[in-house]
Order: structure tokens, then C-alpha cells, then sequence
């Protein structure tokens, strides 16, 4: 079965991660997503596009197993590349999307959420960035996303996250309801948009993305580079990712 679900009905593009248990990503991952929203953006039949996930997690971002391979610059940069176009396609889709994140959404997960129009989450649910935990200094442009600046930092410096309920204080979470309410709430919302002069909406967020900022890819390679640059070979990488595969705590020495 397909590591990504899509379904459209009654103009609704339904986009589903499928890879159990925590939907972590890998490259062909990243891409099948990619691909997939780039191709929805461009449908007529299509007004909205709703990302949501299988089981009790959004995503937990980097299928950590998978840095084993970072042996050269030529495979950390495609792994990076991956993800910036997947969470690049949710930013510049041509249709609004609204992300149903009905449980943790780390890394990855939490960038493509943050990279959607509308997040609705369920209570309690956990947004975390813990690449640095990792020795990974990235995706700090998508936690400004979401947070005000100095929590953006917080969350980037710390690994740590912040809860569905903190975020729709900022208004970045639009709703929170209960968990097993979020798929429902996301389909609700989907068909008050699908209803409206939805060609309209859809040339409205690409004239919003424009107008703010074009150049997310970019800025998220950036971070991606510093970590090529200056940590993919270092002693705290390679520690961190065995420690984390071990489960143990990690001994960093700042090499």
C-alpha cells in the first residue's frame, strides 16, 4: 500500500500519510506527497485539499533510521531537498490546504502543518522541531511560522514543543477539539471553502504568498546547508543519532 492516500470528492482532495506507526518520511515519501499536491493545485475539480494522517500520529517527522546513509554531502542535500519540496508544495499549492493533525506533528510533520492555509489539531496535541536534539540545526523557518519570534528560537534551540492549545493563542491553530473530532471538523470546514467562489480563494492565497514571502525553500535549504556545512561530519551528529537509535541519552563534547 501507498505511503500516501489520496482521494477527491465533492471538490475535496483528501491527502492521507500512511506510513505506519508514526508516519516518519523518507525520500520517496517526501516525494510521493510533493508530487501529489503539486498535481491537486492544478486539478479543476478540486477546491481544497485537506492533509490529515493515519493512527494516533500526524507525523514524526525524519524516519531517523535513514541519516545512516548521510555518508556524503550528494545524499544529505537529496534528503534535504525531499522535504523542502514536500513542504514546499503545501505553501505553493494553487488551493488552500487545511491540515487535520490529530496527533504529534514533529520535524517534518510539524513543517508541513505549518506550511498549510488552516491547522486544526486535537487537544493536547504536540508541535516540536527536535532536530536539534539531533544535531541537526533546521526547520527553524517553519517554527516562525507558527510561533512569534522568541518562541520560534525557544522551540528551535530547545527541541521542545508547544501544545495545539498555546498555538491557537498565537491563532495559528484555528480550532482545537477533540482528538477523534478532527478529521470531521477539517471535512467541515473543507466544504464551507469548496462552497464559495473557491477559483477566487485559490488565486487569493497565491497573491498572500507572494505578497509575503516567496522564498521558503530557499530559507529552509539554508538552515539545510549550515548543518552540510558543519555538522554532518561532526562527533555530536553521529552521537546524537546513535544515542537516539539506542535510546540513551546522548554524550555531546561539542566536536
Amino acid at each position: 500500500m501507498s505511503d500516501i492516500l489520496m482521494e477527491v470528492k465533492d471538490k475535496i482532495a483528501y491527502v492521507t500519510l500512511n506510513r505506519g506507526p508514526a508516519n516518519a518520511f523518507v525520500n520517496s515519501m517526501y516525494l510521493e506527497f510533493a508530487n501529489t499536491l503539486i498535481e491537486l493545485g492544478e486539478r479543476e475539480d478540486v477546491a481544497v485539499v485537506v492533509v490529515r494522517a493515519s493512527g494516533k500520529i500526524f507525523s514524526g517527522g525524519n524516519d531517523v533510521s535513514a541519516f545512516d546513509s548521510f555518508d556524503s554531502r550528494t545524499k544529505a542535500n537529496y534528503s534535504a531537498e525531499c522535504c523542502g519540496m514536500a513542504a514546499g508544495s503545501v505553501w505553493n499549492c494553487k488551493k488552500p490546504v487545511i491540515c487535520a493533525v490529530q496527533g504529534a506533528a514533529m520535524g517534518a510533520g510539524m513543517c508541513i502543518a505549518a506550511a498549510s492555509d488552516f491547522i486544526i489539531a486535537g487537544s493536547g496535541v504536540k508541535f516540536a522541531i527536535p532536530e536539534v536534539k539531533l544535531g541537526i540545526p533546521a526547520a527553524g523557518v517553519f517554527a516562525a511560522l507558527i510561533a512569534p519570534m522568541h518562541k520560534a528560537k525557544w522551540m528551535a534551540f530547545t527541541g521542545n514543543p508547544v501544545t495545539a492549545e498555546e498555538l491557537y493563542q498565537y491563532g495559528t491553530v484555528m480550532k482545537v477539539v477533540p482528538k477523534e473530532e478532527v478529521w470531521e471538523e477539517a471535512g467541515k470546514f473543507a466544504r464551507e471553502i469548496a462552497s464559495s467562489c473557491y477559483r477566487a480563494v485559490g488565486i487569493f492565497k497565491q497573491n498572500f504568498n507572494r505578497n509575503l514571502d516567496a522564498r521558503l525553500y530557499e530559507k529552509f535549504m539554508i538552515e539545510q546547508n549550515s548543518f552540510m556545512d558543519h555538522m554532518m561530519n561532526s562527533h555530536d551528529f553521529h552521537e546524537a543519532v546513535a544515542a537516539f537509535m539506542e535510546k540513551r541519552p546522548a554524550a555531546f563534547n561539542g566536536k
